[in-house]
């Protein structure tokens, strides 16, 4: 098989899962690491108090888009995968209860977000983060389609897209205004470049949301959605209610130390959400047709490769988070550190939840996690308020590994009731490889080596034990991935002497 028909075309679970996955990996590694550089430029440029107000407004209209969605994506893109002659009936259905959503939460933002705000010169920006909430959700319904399709090149073309337009505007207009306005307006100009786009490639199933719109699958869709918005009424509160709660207890700089780690910590959970959105239709699929032993092995690796990138990335990040921090922010934000440190011990947690909630949902048994979901957005509260005007920043990174831990606990108990999996067992060689690796990052940090080559060194010390530890998954990939690189390369050979033969009959 060539590389073309490999990363283009589905032809068996393998090859679609790996396929999507390096669509995916590609787009999001490019795509955020373009992000990040406007991120860490913009925080360089405003300041931690600046940076603060934009992230502190970022937060507060990120609560309230929890209505936006409701579950409405998800279920388009599990119907989309497991019933495909009725695609587009449900993305039809499923495109009305969103714009009645985005309305009703751009409403919300705009009127009743303000008065939560406690910090000087973020309610004026609350209105335009409205636009952008409405940008950003239909952006991801695009998305959320061509999930169902499983043709995630299309979704890697919209990120990347997306997030080469905020690298741009940032770059540009940031140097003209460095205020936490010209940053809220650069992420809207992206978004709407992104949104367009998804317009472009959906076109035709856009001039038919009317016609192909069926009124039965309105309760459907929201029967099933509810479970959903549950949990993501969860995710709103752990990645924005600890920005909330900051503002209101302490200051704009306190809340851009804070939002300087929580950057760093969500472009590291683009891996698990990859790999969440590559297996989930393949996986849907099996429980469908009720293929409980491939449902079984799938979600037994997926969930082993995610340990082996969590593990190696709490080790390395305990012990090299105030490098990091000084490296991409600045001396100024060194306070950010202790704060890294602990949520980067979140990814332990969070990282397998992504592939563990996906299983339950392939089930329909969304409502069983329902009460974890509640559990885990009253403790996260509860303990900002007890931990916040004492410890502040560190407080409510506390609060989160918490409420994450006991939230995604529950999750893991539930797929466990559903189907025996084993995972944790097989995690040895990974555990190994971290301590090896977790011991030369310490010893380069002494020799003073730069943090870059740091983080590079240990990285290929992890995988190189790793390989000689023989772990099945590296193995695998070798299997793989090595033949159609082979392959390209032959074909490479035979076109260049193919070449040079015709220039040397054209000589002749």
């Amino acid at each position: 098989m060539s590389i073309k028909s490999f990363l283009f075309r589905n032809t068996g679970t393998r090859q679609t899962v790996i396929k999507n996955t390096f669509w995916l990996s590609a787009s999001e590694f490019g795509s955020r690491l373009l992000r990040a550089g406007a991120i860490i430029y913009a925080a360089r440029a405003l300041g931690a108090a600046q940076y603060g107000i934009f992230s502190y407004v970022l937060g507060l209209a990120g609560f309230f888009t929890v209505f936006a969605d409701v579950g409405v994506k998800q279920i388009m893109t599990r119907e989309v995968s497991q019933k495909p002659e009725e695609a587009n009936a449900y993305f039809a259905t499923a495109f009305w209860i969103k714009g009645a959503l985005l309305f009703i939460t751009s409403l919300l933002v705009i009127f009743v977000a303000p008065h939560f705000s406690k910090i000087e010169g973020a309610r004026a920006l609350v209105p335009l983060v409205a636009l952008l909430t409405v940008f950003d959700n239909l952006r991801e319904f695009s998305a959320g389609y061509f999930r169902g399709k499983e043709e995630m090149q299309y979704e890697a073309l919209l990120t990347l897209t997306t997030n080469v337009a905020i690298a741009i505007f940032s770059f540009v207009i940031i140097t003209v205004a460095p205020t936490a306005r010209a940053l809220t307006v650069t992420y809207i100009l992206s978004a709407g470049t992104g949104t367009v786009l998804g317009f472009i490639l959906l076109r035709k199933q856009f001039a038919r949301i009317v016609s192909d719109f069926k009124k039965t699958f309105l309760t459907r869709i929201i029967h099933s959605a509810w479970p959903i918005a549950l949990m993501g009424l969860v995710g709103a509160f752990t990645l924005n209610v600890d920005i909330i709660m900051l503002g209101f207890y302490k200051t704009a700089e306190t809340v851009g130390f804070y939002a300087a780690s929580q950057k760093i910590v969500q472009l590291l959970y683009m891996l698990p959400v990859i790999m969440a959105v590559a297996t989930f239709p393949s996986l849907a699929r099996f429980v469908k047709n009720k293929n409980t032993e491939k449902a079984r092995m799938l979600m037994e690796k997926t969930v082993r490769a995610i340990y082996l990138i969590a593990i190696p990335l709490a080790v390395g990040g305990l012990i090299l988070a105030p490098g990091v921090i000084r490296f991409l922010y600045g001396e100024g934000y060194e306070p950010a550190a202790p704060i890294l440190r602990l949520l980067v011990l979140t990814p332990l947690v969070v990282y397998p939840a992504g592939i563990v909630s996906n299983f339950v949902f392939a089930h329909d048994e969304q409502k069983k996690i329902a009460p974890f979901v509640v559990i885990g957005s009253l403790l996260n509260v509860v303990l900002n308020v007890l931990l916040i005007p004492s410890f502040g920043a560190l407080g409510a990174a506390f609060a989160t590994l918490v409420s994450q831990a006991v939230y995604n606990g529950g999750i893991w108990f539930r797929a466990k009731r559903i189907m025996q999996f084993k995972t944790l067992s097989n995690l040895k060689r990974a555990v190994i490889a971290s301590g090896i690796m977790g011991f030369a990052a310490i010893v380069l940090q002494l020799l003073g080596v730069h943090i870059l080559v740091n983080i590079i060194l240990s990285i290929g010390i992890y995988a190189g034990v790793l390989y000689l530890l023989e772990e099945d998954i590296i193995l695998e990939l070798k299997r793989v991935l090595l033949p159609r690189l082979v392959s390209t390369g032959h074909a490479i050979k035979k076109a260049s002497k193919r070449s040079i033969s015709q220039k040397d009959g054209e000589a002749s």
